[in-house]
């Protein structure tokens, strides 16, 4: 045997310590293992003497982690994830495998969706699945290996890419536009506003920088969604601010026009977020791989020819 795998200690032990350190006692670690609490606390006495270090602080029937619990836990957590991925791997070879995605739900719903048929078609060996919500998951733990964020940090153990460089600019449908004659910034007083409270980017924030002198309206359609905004924009219900990234197939074929142009404020928006972990997992490295070169193809010169030509002067 490997003289370093000699020097390892049993791995139910080191199982069983990951338990204590996520469940927050040797009770609770004990139910979720179906043991004893008897037997879990011989198991860290054991890796206690085999580390000939103590982890954990024992008082009045409570033990909380010692800083070299938390540091060891943190290696372990990594290695675990490392294990996992390697098996996902070989597991998969030979086989078809599957790429579990999670995505906030206005990029899956107008951007990844009408080109996720690309990603298949090109790697016939991978099944996707994905899911969509506002709130982040916790990557490995939740059955996920990729998550695309909206507005949120990059969590601890996790590497994140930004997506694009999206504007927020003023948009509406071309019959909208030219039922009330939008031609310049000065026009918007007398048109009904879509409210996006999502959007990174507020009203009063674009009127500030680009139409000060034009007060904020109190009435208007308000939208939790970006997808629900932009729906209603299209439907001509009003003039939205919003990201040019999701509305980007609206303003390919003409559904959506910017009026002013491209005035908008320029944000980071999305991350795909991934385990540092599973930096070499194929099928993560792969959607990368795609998803980047598609969105550098998506953002080239002319990508909003479409919306250019239909746009009223300033």
């Amino acid at each position: 045997m490997n003289s370093s795998l000699k020097s390892l200690p049993p791995l139910k032990l080191l199982v069983t310590f990951r338990a204590v350190i996520d469940h927050g006692s040797f009770a609770n670690a004990a139910r979720a293992l179906n043991l004893t609490t008897s037997a879990v606390s011989h198991q860290m006495r054991a890796l206690e003497q085999s580390l000939n270090q103590p982890l954990f602080l024992r008082q009045n029937r409570t033990v909380r982690p010692t800083p070299e619990a938390l540091s060891y836990n943190a290696a372990l957590l990594e290695s675990f994830a490392q294990i996992a991925s390697a098996t996902r791997r070989v597991a998969s070879r030979g086989n078809r495998g599957r790429l579990t995605l999670h995505s906030s739900p206005s990029f899956a719903t107008l951007w990844l969706m009408p080109r996720i048929g690309e990603f298949i078609h090109d790697h016939p060996e991978i099944d996707v699945t994905l899911s969509s919500g506002n709130e982040p998951m916790r990557l490995g733990d939740d059955g996920f290996m990729i998550d695309i964020q909206h507005a949120r940090p990059i969590p601890e153990a996790c590497e994140g890419i930004v997506l694009a460089e999206e504007i927020m600019a003023p948009m509406a449908s071309p019959a909208f536009v030219k039922q009330h004659k939008l031609k310049h910034v000065t026009d918007i007083e007398r048109v009904p506003f879509i409210f996006s409270i999502r959007c990174q980017v507020q009203w009063n924030q674009w009127l500030d920088q680009y139409a000060s002198h034009i007060p904020l309206p109190t009435s208007g359609m308000i939208f939790d969604r970006s997808y629900l905004s932009i729906a209603a924009a299209m439907d001509g219900l009003g003039l939205v601010l919003d990201s040019t990234l999701l509305a980007d197939h609206a303003l390919r074929t003409g559904k959506l026009v910017m009026p002013f142009g491209p005035k908008g404020i320029k944000v980071i928006s999305h991350r795909l977020i991934y385990r540092r972990a599973d930096r070499h997992d194929p099928f993560i490295m792969s959607f990368i791989e795609w998803i980047t070169k598609k969105l550098a193809t998506d953002s080239a010169p002319n990508r909003h020819s479409l919306s250019s030509k239909n746009a009223a002067p300033n």
